[in-house]
C-alpha cells in the first residue's frame, strides 16, 4: 500500500475554510506584532491577549485546507499520520489553548476587579507565563485520547476512527464537550456576572459620593458598560460558535446522530462557524477597542509605539487631569479594559 491522494475539491466548505485560516492568521499575525512592539511594559492581560493570538494563529494555520487522502500504507509513519494530522490532534491542542487562554483573560480581569489589591501584589509576569505553559501542557493532555482513537487501517489502507464500546464512545462525547464548552463557558459567565455585579454596586456608592472632587458619574458608566461590552461580546461569540458543532458532536456519541452527519452540510456549516472563533477576536479588538485601533495605524505608519499596554489600561478622554483617583474597585476597574 502506498500513498495517494484524492484531487482537491473546491467545495464552498473548503473554500470557508481557506478565507477563515486566511483572516485568522492575517488578524492574529497583526495582533501579535502589536503587542510584540510595546512588550517592555506589557502587563498581565496583555500578555495572554498576546498567547491567545499565538494559540488562534496555529489553530488557522492547521486549519488550511489540503487533498484527503485515498490510501495510506500501514507503517509508523501512516499511523502518526492518522493520529495527529488526519486526527487534528494539533489543531485540537492550539484550539484547547486557545479557549482556555480566553477563560484566563477572564479571570485575570476578575480578580483585578473583585481583589484588586491581591491582583497588583501577586500578579506577575512570571505567573503568567506560568500559567500559559500549564494551559499548554494541560490542552496535549486532554487532547491525548485522539491519539489513542485514530489508527491505520491495515487492509484498506485508511485512517479510521475507532473507540470500541458504545459507553465509552459516550464518555468520549460527554469529556469533549465538558472540557472545550461547559467548563469554559461556566468560568467566563460566572466572572462576567460577578464583575457587573462590582461594578454596578461600586457605580452606585460612587454616584452617591457628591464631593468637589469626585470623577463625573458619566465616566465610570462608560468605563462599566465598556468593560461590560467586550466581556459579553467575547463570551457570546465563542458560544455562538462553538455551542452548535459541540453539541452536535455530543449528539453523535450519544447515538443521537447517525453517521451521515459528519458528510452533512449542517456539520460542514458547525465546523466553518466555530471555527470562526479563531479569526474573531482581531476583529473585535478592531472595532471594539479604540486603543488597539490606534496602536495598529500606529504600526502601518511607521510611528514610534508607545510603551503602555494595550489592554489592560483604560483611559478615558474625559478623565481629568487634577490628579484625583478613585480608590474604589470601580476606579482600579477602568485598567481592565479587554
Amino acid at each position: 500500500m502506498t500513498w495517494s491522494w484524492h484531487p482537491m475539491q473546491w467545495s464552498w466548505y473548503v473554500i470557508g475554510e481557506l478565507v477563515t485560516a486566511v483572516l485568522g492568521i492575517i488578524g492574529n499575525l497583526l495582533v501579535i506584532v502589536v503587542i510584540f512592539c510595546r512588550h517592555s511594559k506589557s502587563r498581565s492581560t496583555d500578555i495572554l491577549v498576546g498567547h491567545l493570538a499565538y494559540a488562534d494563529l496555529l489553530t488557522s494555520l492547521f486549519l488550511i485546507p489540503y487533498p484527503d487522502i485515498n490510501t495510506i500504507p500501514y507503517t509508523w509513519f501512516g499511523a502518526l499520520f492518522c493520529k495527529v494530522i488526519k486526527g487534528n490532534y494539533l489543531m485540537w491542542t492550539s484550539v484547547t489553548a486557545s479557549i482556555y487562554i480566553l477563560s484566563a483573560i477572564s479571570i485575570d480581569r476578575y480578580f483585578a476587579v473583585v481583589y484588586p489589591l491581591h491582583f497588583k501584589r501577586f500578579i506577575s509576569r512570571r505567573l503568567v507565563i506560568a500559567v500559559v505553559s500549564l494551559i499548554w501542557i494541560g490542552a496535549s493532555v486532554l487532547n491525548s485520547p485522539i491519539l489513542l482513537i485514530n489508527n491505520a487501517d491495515v487492509i484498506p489502507g485508511k485512517c479510521i476512527f475507532h473507540l470500541p464500546f458504545p459507553k465509552l464512545q459516550a464518555a468520549f462525547g460527554f469529556f469533549v464537550f465538558i472540557i472545550r464548552l461547559a467548563i469554559p463557558t461556566i468560568v467566563m459567565l460566572f466572572t462576567q456576572v460577578t464583575i457587573a455585579r462590582v461594578l454596578r454596586r461600586e457605580s452606585s456608592r460612587f454616584k452617591s459620593q457628591k464631593t468637589a472632587q469626585s470623577l463625573p458619574s458619566s465616566f465610570h458608566d462608560v468605563a462599566r458598560a465598556r468593560i461590560l461590552e467586550l466581556l459579553l461580546l467575547v463570551v457570546v461569540v465563542y458560544i455562538i460558535c462553538w455551542a452548535p458543532d459541540q453539541l452536535a458532536f455530543l449528539s453523535f456519541n450519544l447515538g443521537l446522530l447517525p453517521n451521515s452527519y459528519f458528510t452533512s452540510p449542517l456539520h460542514r456549516i458547525f465546523i466553518v462557524l466555530a471555527f470562526c472563533n479563531s479569526c474573531a477576536n482581531p476583529i473585535i479588538y478592531t472595532f471594539r477597542h479604540q486603543k488597539f485601533r490606534r496602536a495598529a495605524k500606529d504600526l502601518f505608519k511607521g510611528v514610534t509605539a508607545s510603551r503602555s499596554p494595550i489592554f489592560e489600561e483604560f483611559v478615558s478622554e474625559n478623565t481629568p487631569t487634577n490628579g484625583h483617583r478613585d480608590t474604589t474597585r470601580a476606579g482600579v476597574a477602568k485598567h481592565q479594559s479587554y
